[in-house]
Parts: C-alpha cells; structure tokens; sequence
C-alpha cells in the first residue's frame, strides 16, 4: 500500500523489482490470513479486516507524510508528537466506545455486562508489552527508519507479521502451550512469497541506493575536474599577465 501511495504522489520510482516484491509479500501474507479461513458478510471477522485495512493506510501515510519532515527533527521528536495527536484521538475513540452502546457492543460483543472501564488483571502484562515494544518502540524504530529508507522498504517488513505469528504459534504449541492458540496448515506456505517478496525489495532498494551513490560521485568529480580546470586558466592567464609586466618593464629600460 505504501509504495503504491509514494509512486502515486511521486514521491519514489517504480521499478520491477519494488512492485513484484510488494506484491509477492501482500500475496504471501494474504495466503496466510485468508486460506481456509470462513467469513461472512455482516460477521466480526469481516469487520476486523475492514477496519485492518484502514489501520494500514493510517500507518502507510504516516511513514509518507513523516518523510519530508526527517529532515529537519530527530525522529525522537516526530514519534512523540505522533503520538500526542493519537492520544487525543485515542481518548475520544474511548469515550465514545464506552458511553455509546451500540459502539461498545461492536467492539466487545462478547464482554460480560458491567465491564465497561475495566481491564482485568491477566491483561495488564499483555497491555504494558502491547503499549511500550510493539506500538512505542516499533513506531519509533520506524521512524527513525524512515530517516534513512525509502518508505516502501521501511514498510516492506509488515508481511513478516502473519509468518511471524504462524511460526511462534507452532512453536509454542510444539511447547505445550497451545490455549486459543491452531497449528498452521497450508496457509503457511505463504511464507514463502513474502520472504521472496521481501528480497525484491531489499535488493531494489540497494540497487537504487549504489546507482545514487554512482551518480554523486560521478557530479562530484566533475565538479572537481571543472575546478583543476578553472585553476588552470586562471594560472596560465596569471602566468601570461605576469610575462607581459616583464616586456613591458623591459621596453621601458630600454627607452
């Protein structure tokens, strides 16, 4: 989605190799959440994956619109501003779920009644990992990412979520601790399209960085060969004025 948006708004370029990769990690992960699973028009699972998307787009014109402004603050500064809007969109959004019931019963269908405000206790670990490594300090390493990627690489990474998940969930089932937790099937052969895809766009990226990297160092050496130039004439056209102070000065002693 990223690197549709920044070749759109032309912000990058659109090379066969960044396109193919974005598309075989899409097409991979998609695999790995879709194959075999069942929803229906109306149903939770369907709604999730709307509302999924739209958490895409929000984190896809967030690394855009953050690009430009890398370049004048740290991205310490960028992240914690970022996250002073949400907190305020974020206390709304909490509002409204809990004082309005038909949204409280779309989020939380399935919370006992009189739950409203309340989080249980096997819950706060959950939270607190949830709230400081995976949404804080992965945001912030995103960012500071994007100070130095292109944001179609800094995003490229997102696909490895579902083979992340599918591979831990089997470990941890192999473990013994299995709880809510389904043994992937042949969904996981995703992986391999987002692996591929991901090595597209890593190799595209590198590809782009060395023919940038070619290039200003080939204006580089044409500034400086321009400069030897300009010194050159400028020593001979010294060298000539000082020889014609001579044969002047000499026609002088002459007279």
């Amino acid at each position: 989605m990223v690197t549709a948006i920044a070749i759109a708004i032309g912000r990058e370029k659109a090379t066969t190799f960044k396109i193919l990769g974005v598309l075989l990690a899409f097409g991979g992960a998609a695999f790995i959440v879709f194959y075999g699973a069942h929803m229906e028009a109306g149903s939770a699972e369907l709604a999730g994956n709307i509302l999924y998307f739209f958490n895409c787009l929000g984190t896809a014109l967030y690394v855009i619109c953050a690009k430009p402004i890398m370049k004048h603050y740290p991205s310490m500064s960028v992240t914690g501003w970022s996250y002073i809007m949400a907190w305020v969109m974020m206390a709304v959004a909490c509002l409204a779920a809990n004082n309005i019931s038909p949204v409280y019963n779309f989020i939380c269908d399935d919370c006992p009644p009189g739950s409203k405000w309340h989080v249980p206790m096997n819950a706060v670990y959950a939270l607190l990992y949830w709230i400081l490594l995976t949404s804080v300090g992965a945001y912030l390493l995103m960012t500071w990412g994007n100070k130095y990627a292109d944001a179609s690489l800094v995003l490229a990474y997102t696909p490895l979520q579902p083979a992340t998940s599918a591979i831990v969930s089997a470990i941890l089932i192999a473990a013994g601790f299995k709880g809510k937790l389904r043994e992937p099937g042949l969904n996981i052969l995703g992986v391999i399209g987002i692996f591929i895809g991901l090595a597209f766009v890593v190799y595209d990226n590198r590809k782009t960085h060395k023919e940038k990297e070619t290039e200003y160092l080939q204006v580089r050496n044409l500034g400086e060969k321009k400069d030897v130039a300009i010194n050159n004439v400028l020593r001979d056209s010294k060298g000539q004025e000082a020889s014609t102070v001579g044969d002047v000065d000499d026609d002088n002693s002459n007279i």
